[in-house]
């Protein structure tokens, strides 16, 4: 028993150096250890838009410097299109509105130093009960589930700049 337990971790040992040297590695680990490559950013969007702010935050934080104007050495975020749309997908015996779909879909772009163009969509979508009577409830459900919406899609723009090669 001790033998095989020994023999076991032998190989789990040999196996690790091997591994490694192929160029396997952990999910989650990235070669730019969290740093972005590029430090240097001009975002375009509107700048009441809950996306706008957002990312200009998360840019920030991860210490990219952002810019009124282009330089040779930036990347370009635009954000240009998102939109929320709500539809009807379930009624009751009685023809009332149960259920609704919302999907919300960004379009972004990064325009890199090279003048690269990298066009992107991020679409997400939430279901929602039709509340009746109780409207408000309704409204302030809606109005976080979008907010929720946006923050993921915030998440996924901000993932995909710091993987920019």
């Amino acid at each position: 028993m001790k033998r095989r337990l020994l023999r076991l971790f032998s190989i789990i040992l040999l196996a690790v150096p091997a591994l490694t040297g192929c160029g396997y590695s952990l999910a989650g680990y990235s070669e730019n250890n969290g740093e972005a490559r590029y430090k240097k950013v001009l975002l375009y969007g509107s700048k009441s838009d809950l996306l706008y702010q957002e990312l200009y935050i998360r840019l920030r934080a991860a210490g990219v410097e952002l810019l009124q104007e282009k330089t040779p050495d930036a990347v370009t975020i635009i954000l240009s299109g998102s939109r929320v749309k709500r539809s009807l997908s379930a009624v009751d015996s009685r023809s009332q509105e149960l259920q609704y779909n919302m999907l919300s879909a960004t379009s972004y772009s990064f325009v890199l130093p090279d003048g690269r163009v990298i066009a992107k969509k991020s679409n997400f979508n939430r279901t929602i009960l039709n509340k009746g009577v109780e409207a408000l409830a309704g409204a302030n459900e809606q109005r976080l589930l979008i907010n929720e919406m946006k923050k993921q899609t915030v998440d996924e723009i901000f993932i995909n700049f710091m993987r920019l090669r």
